[in-house]
């Protein structure tokens, strides 16, 4: 036997060793840290629709059942949690005191924002508010460079459209095992422009992707909400799954399985609960787990601890919309997060009411025209799925 063949026959040798000895420890060891990694390996493969093979190819079906079961008994834990709303009712927009100068009458507005570095931003680029601080339509969310400005939180602004009461934050964030991801957080602050958006013929074969459905529903702003059932291999998008009411119309019944029915009420408050608590809403969908509700975080959120593209939708206790899209599975070089992480984002922009949307393929924001976030879907189409309704800003 030749030298060259020796030396590949010993690395074979070492590296058959090598797995006979590590491959049980990773798949049996209750070491609390390669426990955690296995679990969210097995969730993030399983969580796909393509590559599950990564999760059933390597682990016991009895450990992959355990992992996906944990989502379903996560559902369950949910069945009676529902909103409740204090008699207030003051929006944001209700709340600024209209004797004060236009501009401190928008930073009352947008209390998120750290004055010092907008007003150094307005000082450099003064045509934004030559037109007056209710005329703003600053929009860099394309621009490779920062405008400087930044939330009370340490997110940059990337948007302000004063006539829509909205902004968009990009975050930028350290996830699980030093991973990072980033995405969109748009803030509405008058809750009145938030409702749901139907694709073109909803319930038929193909649903619009995100551009086509905020233009067909004349939005400026839009996420997706419903998941959708897929045809065979083919997501056409035109179908959504479970629970959609649509400005007072019952639309489409609830399928279950533990689902949250989560929509917005006459008074525009955002309400989670169920398919009784939706007779209160005039624009609802199905979806969970719950992330916030009542002002109090929802610890048990495991089932969701994969590293995933992902859409949540909450609201404070003034009203204010707050609707956030990560990008993951390396688009737009973020691995996506957890749904702890969705909580926590909400919660720290002050979510008293918040709820996971379909995520994955599905994750979108469009604004003004375009997707700007990074959608993953198989056939990298940078406009994203087919959805069958998005919650839209008007």
């Amino acid at each position: 036997m030749s030298v060259s063949r020796r030396i590949k026959l010993f690395f074979t040798i070492i590296i058959l060793l090598g797995l006979t000895v590590f491959y049980p420890f990773v798949v049996y060891t209750s070491n609390p840290f390669v426990s955690e990694l296995r679990t969210l390996w097995i969730s993030t493969a399983m969580e796909t629709m393509t590559h599950q093979w990564l999760a059933t190819a390597f682990f016991p079906a009895d450990m992959v059942s355990e992992v996906v079961g944990a989502r379903q008994a996560l559902f369950e834990s949910q069945k009676d949690i529902q909103s409740i709303w204090g008699q207030d009712g003051q929006t944001a927009t209700d709340k600024v005191d209209t004797n004060l100068s236009p501009e401190d009458q928008f930073y009352a507005l947008f209390e998120e924002i750290d004055r010092a570095s907008c007003e150094a931003f307005f000082a450099e680029n003064p045509r934004y508010i030559e037109d007056g601080y209710d005329k703003i339509n600053m929009d860099w969310c394309e621009k490779g460079e920062d405008t400087g400005i930044v939330t009370k939180q340490g997110d940059k602004v990337v948007a302000i459209n004063t006539e829509k009461s909205l902004m968009i934050v990009r975050l930028e964030r350290e996830g699980l095992l030093g991973t990072e991801y980033n995405g969109y957080l748009a803030v509405v602050k008058d809750p009145s422009r938030v409702e749901l958006g139907l694709c073109r013929g909803m319930g038929k074969r193909e649903g619009q992707r995100i551009a086509d459905l905020a233009d067909y529903n004349e939005a400026i702003l839009g996420i997706n909400a419903s998941g959708f059932i897929d045809n065979g291999e083919v997501a056409e998008g035109g179908t959504p799954y479970g629970y959609v009411k649509h400005d007072g119309e019952l639309i489409q019944g609830a399928f279950g399985h533990g689902y949250k029915t989560i929509g917005f009420d006459d008074q525009h408050r955002f309400l989670i609960g169920d398919t009784t608590t939706a007779d209160q809403m005039v624009d609802a969908v199905e979806f969970g787990p719950a992330l916030i509700v009542n002002g109090q975080k929802i610890e048990e959120l495991g089932s969701v601890e994969s590293l995933q593209p992902r859409t949540a939708i909450g609201q404070t206790e003034d009203l204010t919309v707050l609707m956030l899209v990560i990008n993951g599975r390396g688009q737009g070089s973020s691995m996506g997060c957890r749904g702890v992480d969705l909580r926590d984002i909400l919660w720290d922009y002050g979510a008293v009411q918040a709820c996971n949307l379909d995520g994955g393929s599905s994750s979108v924001m469009y604004y003004q025209g375009r997707v700007i976030s990074s959608p993953t879907t198989s056939t990298n189409n940078p406009e994203g799925r087919r959805l069958p309704n998005a919650f839209i800003v008007k």
